[in-house]
This record gives C-alpha cells, structure tokens and sequence, in this order.
C-alpha cells in the first residue's frame, strides 16, 4: 500500500510522517546554512532528505514556510533576549575579571552559549544566511543594539564620556567583527569543548578590547 494513503490513525504512519519531517527540516537547515537562503532551492532540500521536491511540498507550503519552521519568531526573541541580559549583567561593572564564577553575567553567557550550541546552525542562518526573508537585516540591527548598549554601559560608569562621530565609525567595525565572530566560531568547529574555547578566547578580546576604547 502507498505510504501516503495510510490511515492517518495509524500510530506507525504518524511516526513515519514525523520522521520524514524531521528530515527534511534538517536537510533544509543543513542547506540554508551552508548556501544562504537565497541560493538554496526546495531541489536541494529533497535531493538531500532523500525525498523528491514533491514531498517537501507536502509538509512546507514553499521554501519561505520551511524558512520559518526553522526561524521562529520564537526562537529570534529567545536569542536577542538572551543577548540583551547578557550586556544587562554588565550594569555597573567596571572589571569582568573580577566577577565571582557564579555573577549574573557568567550564568546568563553560559545560558547563551548553551542555546547557540544547541541551536548552532540556527545562529548562523539568522546571523549570517538570511538575505531574502524577513531577517536578512538582523545581523545589522543587532550590531545597531549592541553599540548602543555598550555606550549605555560606559556612560553610566563615565557620565562625562564623549562619543565622536570617529568613535561610533570605530564601535560599529569592532561589531560588526564581533557579530561574524560567533558566526565563524559556530561553523569553524563541531565539537563543544572547541567552540567554547574559540568563543571564550573571542569573548575576553572583545570586552578587553572594549574596556580600553572607552578608557
């Protein structure tokens, strides 16, 4: 009997089903991380779920509906939430090294690192991959925030702080840097303990480095 006319009760059928779901949403993630939104076709999506273009329509309306299965809303607000806590645990601190292991700013990065691990393709579509759909200036509207957070945190420790047209062209660089940074170390390795170190190492010349911009 063909697959698809199963009865739709049937508990093996459903598993079935979920399961080619399953596979081409990670086909789909897989390709859209690897080529960018824009230059992956639904063909490459089924050729690598081993399915045919035929059956991806069946579960995803078109590529911009497996897009969104991937990207949620959802999941976009759980990472700028966690970015934002992570620069809000930084209030009134003037030196990161002399934090206590369990400070509000260590717990919330190893919260954040956590997602980005769990969710490392993920990261790197909506950061890196998605010119095309409703995110493709995410990246850019992130750096916008965490410029603006950064002067908020330096003028709070420096009220007399000035910002120069030179000083906001320098901030948006070093940013913009930091932004693909995360995306380099989440494609560069596979392994936890590899991109742990490679995002610590980035991490402390960031801040390190932002401490001494603004000093």
């Amino acid at each position: 009997m063909n697959r698809w006319f199963i009865n739709r009760g049937d508990p093996m059928a459903q598993k079935l089903k979920n399961e080619i779901q399953k596979g081409i949403a990670d086909a789909g993630l897989r390709a859209f991380a690897e080529q960018g939104y824009q230059n992956a076709a639904v063909a490459d999506v089924a050729r690598a779920a081993g399915v045919s273009a035929g059956n991806v329509y069946r579960y995803f309306m078109n590529k911009k509906a497996l897009y969104d299965s991937l990207i949620s809303p959802d999941f976009v607000q759980t990472f700028t939430r966690l970015l934002f806590q992570r620069v809000h645990a930084l209030s009134g601190v003037e030196d990161i090294e002399g934090l206590a292991p369990n400070a509000p700013f260590h717990l919330i990065s190893e919260e954040l690192f956590l997602f980005c691990l769990e969710n490392r393709l993920r990261v790197v579509v909506l950061l890196a991959r998605s010119r095309g759909t409703q995110n493709e200036h995410f990246a850019e509207e992130l750096t916008a925030l965490l410029i603006q957070w950064a002067i908020a945190h330096f003028e709070a420790l420096d009220p007399k702080l000035e910002m120069t047209k030179v000083k906001k062209f320098a901030l948006e660089k070093i940013y913009r840097n930091y932004v693909l940074a995360w995306v380099e170390c989440l494609e560069a390795f596979d392994g936890e303990r590899e991109i742990r170190q490679a995002i610590e190492a980035f991490s402390r010349y960031h801040l390190a480095g932002l401490k001494a911009f603004f000093a």
